[in-house]
């Protein structure tokens, strides 16, 4: 592979990396939310199911599940459904509530009953500890089922880095040199840009501002979610 190729690649591979996705909405709202530690937490799944995907690839099995219409359909529909099923979660979360008033003293004699309850503002739920055990489960987990449902993570195993591989002896290994340069470089961003993050976290963490980003998280996922049920 020349010199020029590996620029190409590395380039071309920035390029997909940045682009804003699944990985980039994950990991903005739970490192927002609860902190650098549950952003890393979602790299790390991000990396195991990449670890995955670049294992399947060498193995050419990526490229049987391409080439088949059923098991390309199952992952594209399991993988909309799941992304459904995350942004609806997200986003019923930050549905208006009920304010419940305190109670009241009622005065002795004193008829009727107390205040109705006001609908109040919708408001984000209290966030817990970034370092309980169920917020990394839950950070880990998203990011490993995000990544291995994802159809499209599929298709660029078998698109774009085949690109750079002759065929022949051998073709096996620079496809998985190529894929864990890829993978070292989309670690390597997300790592700076969870720092970012955590850097920025006062003012993201503001109740509107997390309101917000709750929100287009929410509705990005599901966004996302459609495009990939209607994909072919």
């Amino acid at each position: 592979m020349s010199d020029i190729q590996i620029i190409s690649f590395v380039a071309a591979s920035l390029l997909i990396i940045i682009v804003p996705g699944v990985d980039f909405a994950l990991v903005t709202r739970q490192t927002v939310r609860y902190g650098r530690r549950a952003g890393f937490v979602v790299l790390a799944g991000l990396f195991v199911a990449a670890l995955v995907h670049a294992s399947f690839a060498t193995a050419g099995l990526s490229a049987l599940l391409v080439s088949s219409p059923t098991l390309y359909t199952v992952l594209r529909v399991a993988g909309a459904l799941y992304l459904l099923y995350l942004g609806g979660t997200i986003l019923w979360a930050t549905r208006p509530r009920r304010a419940v008033p305190a109670a009241q003293p009622v005065p002795v004699g004193a008829g009727g009953a107390g205040p109705d309850p006001e609908t109040g503002p919708a408001s984000v739920p209290e966030a817990p500890a970034a370092d309980e055990p169920h917020v990394a489960r839950r950070s880990f987990v998203m990011g490993v089922t995000s990544q291995l449902l994802n159809v499209k993570v599929v298709v660029f195993y078998v698109s774009f880095v085949p690109q750079f591989v002759r065929p022949g002896d051998g073709a096996a290994a620079r496809t998985a040199v190529l894929a864990a340069t890829f993978i070292g470089l989309a670690v390597l961003w997300w790592a700076c840009y969870i720092m970012l993050i955590d850097r920025l976290q006062p003012w993201l963490t503001r109740p509107s501002v997390l309101l917000v980003i709750e929100r287009l998280t929410g509705l990005i996922l599901i966004v996302l979610a459609i495009r990939i049920a209607l994909s072919r």
